[in-house]
């Protein structure tokens, strides 16, 4: 992108995640919705709401998109306020609950694409995202940079700039035939607010330390002010915890969510 990104205020709120902790203390940072513990409810997967003051960007939809709606309801945010859903990448633990809303969606061309999880001979999990509803949504496939509000854009296709951050446990259906998958449709949604970037990721397939360096360069931000999502630092990857630990403090990022 040419442009440095413009500063904006923004609120981000985590709509879907495996679990819910309303007990834990509010932070200067983080402030937990209150009120009974039955309320908000959690599921597999991921979604995310970015507000700035004029716009409402949606990420992922989580594996059914019922926790979704159900607690974009409890807010008092109807489907006709989001402005734009962009798709951190085709897996249906994020994409599931394409079938509960309606409007724009930005998405990568192989986020439709069949793809499973292998992580052992035999072992085959099916992560296939389902098809977009053309009397629902207008999809817009981009694989570069893509700016959804003001202040909010998309990093586009990461480059793998630290093969070591790289998964092989995946493959997919393209043309035919079957490929080790790379997760190429994997992005960052970047935030630059007045304390600097907020990058967000759904899985960070790509790498979380290559989706902030591609967040930087696209934006045209170098401060990072906080980092946020779902890094897959489990199971055979939680050898990489120390290496990346170590690249955060490189980059000086102030927060790691």
């Amino acid at each position: 992108m040419g442009e440095k990104l413009e500063a904006v205020n923004a609120k981000l709120t985590i709509l879907v995640d495996n679990t819910i902790m309303e007990l834990i203390p509010n932070s200067d940072f983080i402030k937990r919705r209150s009120g009974p513990h039955h309320n908000f409810i959690a599921e597999h997967g991921f979604s995310a709401l970015i507000e700035t003051d004029d716009e409402k960007v949606l990420i992922d939809t989580g594996v059914t998109g019922i926790a979704m709606k159900h607690n974009l309801d409890l807010m008092g945010v109807k489907m006709k306020d989001i402005d734009v859903i962009a798709l951190s990448h085709g897996h249906n633990d994020h994409t599931g609950g394409l079938d509960k809303v309606r409007g724009k969606i930005i998405a990568h061309p192989d986020s439709f694409l069949e793809r499973w999880l292998s992580p052992k001979p035999g072992l085959k999990y099916d992560l296939t995202s389902p098809k977009p509803n053309p009397k629902k949504h207008k999809i817009e496939y981009h694989t570069k940079p893509v700016k959804l509000a003001k202040g909010v854009m998309t990093t586009g296709e990461v480059p793998r700039v630290h093969k070591w951050e790289e998964l092989p446990v995946f493959r997919k259906v393209k043309d035919g035939a079957v490929y080790q998958d790379t997760v190429k449709d994997d992005m960052g949604i970047v935030i630059n607010t007045k304390k600097g970037l907020v990058v967000i990721q759904g899985c960070s397939h790509a790498g979380i330390i290559n989706t902030v360096i591609a967040a930087k360069k696209v934006s045209g931000v170098d401060k990072v002010h906080c980092v946020i999502g779902g890094f897959h630092l489990i199971g055979p990857a939680e050898k990489k915890i120390d290496r990346t630990i170590g690249e955060f403090k490189k980059l000086n990022i102030d927060k790691v969510i």
